[in-house]
């Protein structure tokens, strides 16, 4: 039998999105070798993530959820009133660096997280790149095995945090300070084995040359999305979701029943009974919208839409005094003035994943976590810009130009933001095109990643060949 194998996923501290991408991670990594699996430790910096970790997999399972102690300084964007706070990002995010992957070594060490992992994949932390790098040459001294490691990410800080900084004046003596930062990332970010990033548009061609100068030769590409409607009919306990995984097995893509009977579900477990299409709006896992959203909320309490609103939106759910309860796992809550506007929160045992089969179009920022959740259900996308953030806005422009989503201003969304999700005669705008475009896309890509990972785990074993479109549309 082969050896029983320790597993080290950790997502990152800016925005839920590759938190959310782990539980896909974890989900088919006991699928497809549980009885291999001994343990599968998850670190975390913040209290938000371990919280949000706590309640996302089944009982039984070998899972730690690690709350990494002592953690002051993270990669972490500051956000304001739709937009990022360059200069405030800079200083919280990028120049206590050097403390940060002290502080994350030292956590690592003290709360024994690597003492016998096998295989440690990063999901976009180069503290912990570092710190695997330099574990790594103690077992090499001990004559030990080497932990395995990868970074599956969607951009590279080091690229990403730089681009930031150009856009934001400063003075030159500041400006020395970021540019050793930046490098100190950039060197931990190539110390990687290896990168397996995503295809256009979560992952933007620059990302992908940049990380060929990181690595020195181009990083392999997941074929497509994280998840897709299989998800979504497992979590609803659906009969057919056996017989529909077993299909796509066989054929290589996803059932269109799938798509059908998960529409269904996702409808059921939101209370919607209603024939009506369905917006989702959402800020994606970060404040970014805590401030803007109000105005928007308002005009739908003074004139009830002629479709169903869902909102993700904690903050707008209190002030308005939804009360929130669970359903079928589900944290969701009408709005007591408006019975079409329907307000979620937690989900118990999975993500918001589950629940985009529901919708026809989403209104929200181009995070890489939301837009692939999106992408592997077939929704189209309305991506409001947010200034400041390159990385998020390379997306962004990404999907335009893929013709997969449609963009408006900050200041359009601000000043009239049902203009830019409704038809002149005050339905909602039906993409037609962009769904038709995105339902090429390859979805349940994890079945392929987890296979790839569970490869370096074998000793001697060669790598699959990685595929050769940087585009996941065919």
């Amino acid at each position: 039998m082969d050896k029983a194998l320790t597993v080290v996923i950790a997502p990152n501290e800016d925005g839920l999105g590759t938190s959310a991408w782990a539980v896909r991670l974890v989900r088919e990594l006991f699928r497809q070798a549980g009885e291999r699996i001994s343990e599968i430790k998850i670190p975390v910096a913040t209290d938000r993530r371990y919280e949000f970790h706590q309640d996302k997999y089944p009982a039984g399972l070998p899972i730690e959820i690690i709350r990494l102690r002592d953690i002051t300084n993270r990669i972490e964007l500051v956000k304001k009133a739709g937009s990022v706070d360059v200069r405030r990002s800079i200083e919280q995010a990028l120049l206590p660096y050097a403390r940060s992957r002290a502080e994350y070594a030292t956590a690592l060490m003290n709360q024994d997280v690597l003492a016998r992992a096998d295989l440690v994949i990063d999901l976009g932390v180069p503290q912990l790149v570092r710190a695997v790098h330099h574990h790594n040459l103690s077992r090499a001294m001990r004559s030990e095995r080497p932990i395995n490691s990868i970074t599956v990410f969607d951009h590279a800080w080091s690229l990403s945090l730089r681009k930031m900084a150009l856009s934001a004046a400063m003075p030159e003596a500041l400006a020395q300070v970021v540019e050793e930062a930046l490098t100190d990332i950039e060197n931990d970010e190539a110390l990687a084995p290896d990168a397996l990033i995503f295809a256009e548009p979560l992952s933007p061609l620059d990302y992908h040359g940049h990380w060929r100068k990181l690595l020195g030769h181009f990083p392999r590409v997941i074929p497509g999305t994280l998840g897709g409607p299989l998800s979504t009919l497992e979590f609803a306990g659906d009969p057919e979701a056996a017989r529909l995984r077993a299909e796509m097995k066989r054929d290589d893509r996803c059932p269109p029943e799938a798509y059908s009977r998960a529409r269904q579900q996702a409808k059921r477990l939101l209370g919607i009974e209603n024939d009506l299409p369905t917006l989702f709006i959402s800020g994606a896992g970060t404040s970014v919208w805590d401030e803007v959203l109000q105005g928007l909320i308002d005009n739908y309490e003074r004139n009830q839409p002629e479709y169903n609103v869902v909102v993700y939106s904690p903050v707008e759910a209190s002030r308005r005094g939804v009360n929130l309860a669970y359903h079928n796992g589900i944290e969701r809550g009408t709005h007591p003035k408006a019975e079409r506007l329907t307000f979620i929160n937690r989900t118990i045992g999975e993500t918001h994943h589950i629940l985009c089969p529901a919708f026809d179009l989403m209104l929200t920022r181009a995070g890489g976590g939301t837009v692939n959740d999106a992408l592997a259900h077939g929704v189209p996308l309305v991506l409001v810009e947010e200034p400041g953030m390159w990385q998020v806005e390379q997306i962004r422009q990404s999907c335009l130009s893929l013709g997969i989503a449609e963009g408006v201003t900050l200041k359009e969304f601000r000043g009239s933001p049902r203009a830019c999700v409704e038809s002149p005669d005050g339905g909602l705008r039906r993409l037609k095109e962009q769904r038709e475009r995105i339902l090429t896309v390859p979805n349940h890509s994890e079945i392929w990643l987890v296979r790839e990972l569970l490869t370096m785990t074998q000793p001697g074993a060669g790598q699959s060949a990685a595929p050769d479109s940087h585009s996941v549309l065919r």
